[in-house]
Protein backbone atom coordinates (compact mmCIF):
# COMPACT_ATOMS: atom_id res chain seq x y z
CA UNK A 1 0.00 0.00 0.00
CA UNK A 2 1.44 3.35 -0.97
CA UNK A 3 1.31 6.52 1.11
CA UNK A 4 -1.27 8.04 -1.26
CA UNK A 5 -3.62 5.08 -0.92
CA UNK A 6 -3.13 5.08 2.87
CA UNK A 7 -4.07 8.78 2.94
CA UNK A 8 -7.14 8.06 0.83
CA UNK A 9 -8.13 5.14 3.07
CA UNK A 10 -7.73 7.31 6.17
CA UNK A 11 -9.79 10.10 4.64
CA UNK A 12 -12.46 7.63 3.54
CA UNK A 13 -12.60 6.11 7.03
CA UNK A 14 -12.93 9.59 8.55
CA UNK A 15 -9.58 9.21 10.27
CA UNK A 16 -6.85 11.62 9.28
CA UNK A 17 -4.30 10.27 11.79
CA UNK A 18 -1.92 7.80 10.23
CA UNK A 19 0.36 5.48 12.14
CA UNK A 20 4.11 6.19 12.41
CA UNK A 21 4.80 4.01 9.38
CA UNK A 22 2.11 5.72 7.29
CA UNK A 23 -0.41 2.92 7.75
CA UNK A 24 -4.01 3.38 8.77
CA UNK A 25 -4.49 2.37 12.42
CA UNK A 26 -6.85 -0.57 12.94
CA UNK A 27 -10.45 0.32 13.66
CA UNK A 28 -12.26 -0.88 16.76
CA UNK A 29 -13.84 -4.24 16.05
CA UNK A 30 -17.45 -4.59 17.16
CA UNK A 31 -18.46 -8.07 18.22
CA UNK A 32 -21.85 -8.17 16.61
CA UNK A 33 -22.67 -11.63 17.99
CA UNK A 34 -22.38 -10.40 21.57
CA UNK A 35 -24.25 -7.20 20.72
CA UNK A 36 -27.27 -8.95 19.17
CA UNK A 37 -27.08 -11.79 21.71
CA UNK A 38 -27.45 -9.31 24.58
CA UNK A 39 -30.39 -7.62 22.86
CA UNK A 40 -32.16 -10.94 22.24
CA UNK A 41 -31.57 -12.17 25.80
CA UNK A 42 -32.75 -8.85 27.25
CA UNK A 43 -35.93 -8.93 25.19
CA UNK A 44 -36.47 -12.59 26.11
CA UNK A 45 -36.15 -11.72 29.82
CA UNK A 46 -38.68 -8.90 29.44
CA UNK A 47 -41.15 -11.17 27.63
CA UNK A 48 -40.63 -13.95 30.21
CA UNK A 49 -41.34 -11.46 32.98
CA UNK A 50 -44.49 -10.36 31.16
CA UNK A 51 -45.84 -13.91 31.25
CA UNK A 52 -44.77 -14.52 34.86
CA UNK A 53 -46.68 -11.48 36.15
CA UNK A 54 -50.41 -11.80 36.76
CA UNK A 55 -52.59 -9.94 34.25
CA UNK A 56 -53.64 -7.41 36.91
CA UNK A 57 -50.01 -6.46 37.63
CA UNK A 58 -48.83 -6.14 34.04
CA UNK A 59 -49.25 -2.36 33.90
CA UNK A 60 -46.90 -1.98 36.87
CA UNK A 61 -44.52 -4.46 35.24
CA UNK A 62 -44.37 -2.41 32.02
CA UNK A 63 -43.67 0.74 34.05
CA UNK A 64 -40.89 -1.03 35.93
CA UNK A 65 -39.36 -2.38 32.72
CA UNK A 66 -39.44 1.05 31.09
CA UNK A 67 -37.92 2.63 34.19
CA UNK A 68 -35.17 0.00 34.16
CA UNK A 69 -34.47 0.55 30.45
CA UNK A 70 -34.41 4.32 30.95
CA UNK A 71 -32.02 4.03 33.89
CA UNK A 72 -29.76 1.71 31.91
CA UNK A 73 -29.67 4.06 28.92
CA UNK A 74 -28.96 7.02 31.20
CA UNK A 75 -26.09 5.21 32.89
CA UNK A 76 -24.65 4.05 29.56
CA UNK A 77 -24.81 7.59 28.23
CA UNK A 78 -23.10 9.02 31.31
CA UNK A 79 -20.43 6.31 31.34
CA UNK A 80 -19.67 6.75 27.63
CA UNK A 81 -19.55 10.54 27.99
CA UNK A 82 -17.26 10.36 31.03
CA UNK A 83 -15.06 7.72 29.45
CA UNK A 84 -14.53 9.83 26.35
CA UNK A 85 -13.73 12.94 28.40
CA UNK A 86 -11.37 11.06 30.71
CA UNK A 87 -9.56 9.33 27.85
CA UNK A 88 -9.43 12.55 25.84
CA UNK A 89 -7.98 14.45 28.81
CA UNK A 90 -5.41 11.72 29.48
CA UNK A 91 -4.35 11.65 25.83
CA UNK A 92 -3.92 15.43 25.81
CA UNK A 93 -1.83 15.35 29.00
CA UNK A 94 0.44 12.63 27.59
CA UNK A 95 0.79 14.41 24.23
CA UNK A 96 1.65 17.71 25.93
CA UNK A 97 4.21 16.05 28.22
CA UNK A 98 5.79 14.23 25.28
CA UNK A 99 5.97 17.43 23.23
CA UNK A 100 7.56 19.36 26.12
CA UNK A 101 10.09 16.58 26.73
CA UNK A 102 10.99 16.46 23.03
CA UNK A 103 11.45 20.25 22.91
CA UNK A 104 13.56 20.18 26.09
CA UNK A 105 15.69 17.31 24.76
CA UNK A 106 16.19 19.03 21.41
CA UNK A 107 17.29 22.23 23.14
CA UNK A 108 19.72 20.33 25.36
CA UNK A 109 21.25 18.51 22.39
CA UNK A 110 21.55 21.76 20.41
CA UNK A 111 23.30 23.44 23.37
CA UNK A 112 25.73 20.52 23.64
CA UNK A 113 26.44 20.69 19.90
CA UNK A 114 27.08 24.46 20.05
CA UNK A 115 29.45 23.93 22.99
CA UNK A 116 31.23 21.15 21.09
CA UNK A 117 31.54 23.31 17.98
CA UNK A 118 33.01 26.17 20.03
CA UNK A 119 35.58 23.88 21.66
CA UNK A 120 36.58 22.35 18.31
CA UNK A 121 36.91 25.81 16.74
CA UNK A 122 39.16 26.87 19.65
CA UNK A 123 41.40 23.84 19.14
CA UNK A 124 41.78 24.55 15.41
CA UNK A 125 42.63 28.18 16.12
CA UNK A 126 45.38 27.42 18.64
CA UNK A 127 46.94 24.12 17.57
CA UNK A 128 48.74 22.62 14.63
CA UNK A 129 46.57 20.91 12.03
CA UNK A 130 47.80 17.41 12.93
CA UNK A 131 47.29 17.91 16.67
CA UNK A 132 43.94 19.64 16.08
CA UNK A 133 42.76 16.77 13.88
CA UNK A 134 43.73 14.19 16.52
CA UNK A 135 42.14 16.21 19.34
CA UNK A 136 38.98 16.76 17.25
CA UNK A 137 38.69 13.02 16.61
CA UNK A 138 39.10 12.25 20.33
CA UNK A 139 36.57 14.92 21.33
CA UNK A 140 34.10 13.72 18.67
CA UNK A 141 34.28 10.16 19.98
CA UNK A 142 33.79 11.34 23.58
CA UNK A 143 30.94 13.66 22.62
CA UNK A 144 29.16 10.96 20.62
CA UNK A 145 29.54 8.40 23.40
CA UNK A 146 28.33 10.86 26.05
CA UNK A 147 25.26 11.90 24.03
CA UNK A 148 24.33 8.34 23.12
CA UNK A 149 24.79 7.14 26.70
CA UNK A 150 22.78 10.05 28.07
CA UNK A 151 19.77 9.63 25.80
CA UNK A 152 19.64 5.84 25.47
CA UNK A 153 20.32 4.79 29.06
CA UNK A 154 17.35 2.38 29.33
CA UNK A 155 14.89 5.22 28.87
CA UNK A 156 16.48 7.36 31.60
CA UNK A 157 17.24 10.46 29.53
CA UNK A 158 19.40 13.14 31.12
CA UNK A 159 20.77 10.67 33.66
CA UNK A 160 24.00 12.64 33.97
Amino acid sequence: MSIASADEAAAFAGNSALGPDGSVPPRIRIRWGWFFGCIVLGLAAIVAGWFLVSPASRLGYVGGVLAGIGTTLLLVGVVVLLERRIVGSAVKVVQDATKEARIRTNEEVRAQIRDFEDRVAGIWETGTPAAAAEETLRMSDEFTKRVVDTYTDDGNARSR
